[in-house]
This record gives C-alpha cells, structure tokens and sequence, in this order.
C-alpha cells in the first residue's frame, strides 16, 4: 500500500521534509492533539523557521521552531530513506530546547 503524503516541502537548509497522512494522524490523535488545527503551522515552520537546532540527544534530529502565540511550535524531523527528512513530531514549546543552533533567520 502506497504512502499517503500530506505535504513535501524544501527547507532552508537544502532538504526536503515529507510529513505522512499516517504519522500526523499518530500527532494529532495521540501525541500532541493541541496542533490539531496548525497543519499549516507545521508546513511553515519547515519552509520559513525562525530557528533550527539539533537535538541535543542526536545530531541527526532537526527541531525546527516557528513563533505561535507566546512560545512555539516545534516540529521535528529525523533522517528517512533517501536524502530526506520526514516530520517525526509537532508540538509546542515555551522556548527552544537545547542543542546546536544551525539555522537562524
């Protein structure tokens, strides 16, 4: 069965994250339901961020950071099977988390 894409989209650090129908049902419904209504929120967040770091746990993890209302809206991405990304989890945050700032706008 084929994989249902919601969106692809090119980040500013030269790559292409893929976030999957099955994965932002998996945030929505178990994970984090308050981005419920943010899917656009998400697809900006990795087009235009304000701020990327790396995980502090694993380099290869992305956390991208877009302003939402008093914090912000966090969305993660982990290397997949070719040379993209795709969308691990999205949730909100009162500040950036640690790890190495890559990216600033």
């Amino acid at each position: 069965m084929a994989k249902r894409i919601i969106f692809r989209v090119a980040t500013p650090l030269g790559y292409n994250v893929t976030l999957l129908r099955n994965r932002w049902r998996e945030i929505v419904r178990f994970k984090h339901p308050a981005v419920a209504d943010c899917l656009d929120d998400v697809r900006e967040a990795l087009e235009a961020p304000e701020l990327v770091r790396t995980s502090s746990k694993d380099d290869e993890v992305h956390l991208f950071y877009h302003s939402k209302g008093i914090g912000y809206l966090c969305v993660v991405t982990a290397i997949g099977t070719d040379d993209s990304r795709f969308v691990v989890t999205a949730y909100f945050a009162r500040k950036p988390k640690e790890g190495n700032e890559i990216w600033k706008k």
